[in-house]
């Protein structure tokens, strides 16, 4: 045999030699199995602690001693008046990883009547738009963003904690007189005050 096909001869045997590795290294197959665990799905709800608890105050410009409203119905309201309202709400929350919004739901103040007139319709715009709601408890922490919550588990066991809210409406004094005389004699509706508490 020559040297020319001793080298053909050489060259066939590497090139099956390369072609069997790749055959072997596509047919490997093995297996390990994985300990699994149970997720269980968290859960998030706010409900009335205690309906007859809220109570109204105000301050005239911010300012001073916070003056209890007896009957919020039958309050006249005038610039630079500051309303709070404090309540205590129950959050059902279940979660390791927990953050929510906090707001007042939508048509929480709406002008009075089946038809509000222009005068109330501008008022409860204007009382929405100053509108702030905070919340303090155990477990409950501000976020970093305006409203946000973040929500810590409690105990094992337990997921309901009471959480005092305080919404705050204010009546702004603006700078420019008369500047407010579109909301004169205007009225709002404050009974489908709302909180909601949306998962971030």
């Amino acid at each position: 045999m020559n040297k020319l096909v001793k080298g053909a001869i050489a060259t066939a045997a590497a090139a099956m030699l390369l072609t069997g590795g790749a055959g072997t290294f596509a047919s490997w197959n093995a297996s390990v199995g994985v300990t699994g665990a149970t997720i269980t799905a968290g859960n998030l709800v706010v409900t009335d602690a205690t309906p007859s608890n809220g109570v109204w105050t105000v301050q005239k410009n911010g300012i001073g001693t916070a003056l209890t409203v007896a009957n919020i119905s039958t309050f006249t309201a005038s610039p630079g008046d500051k309303l709070t309202y404090a309540k205590t709400v129950t959050f059902t929350a279940t979660g390791d990883n927990l953050t929510a919004t906090l707001a007042l739901g939508a048509g929480s103040i709406a002008g009075a009547g089946s038809t509000p007139t222009a005068a109330s319709t501008a008022l409860a715009l204007y009382l929405t738009k100053t509108a702030a709601i905070t919340a303090s408890g155990t477990g409950v922490t501000a976020g970093s963003a305006a409203g946000t919550y973040l929500i810590t588990p409690l105990a094992a066991g337990v997921t309901t904690r009471n959480v005092d809210i305080v919404v705050v409406i204010n009546f702004p004094k603006d700078a420019v007189q008369g500047a407010e005389n579109t909301t004169k004699l205007g009225s709002v509706t404050l009974s489908g005050l709302t909180v909601t508490l949306d998962q971030q």
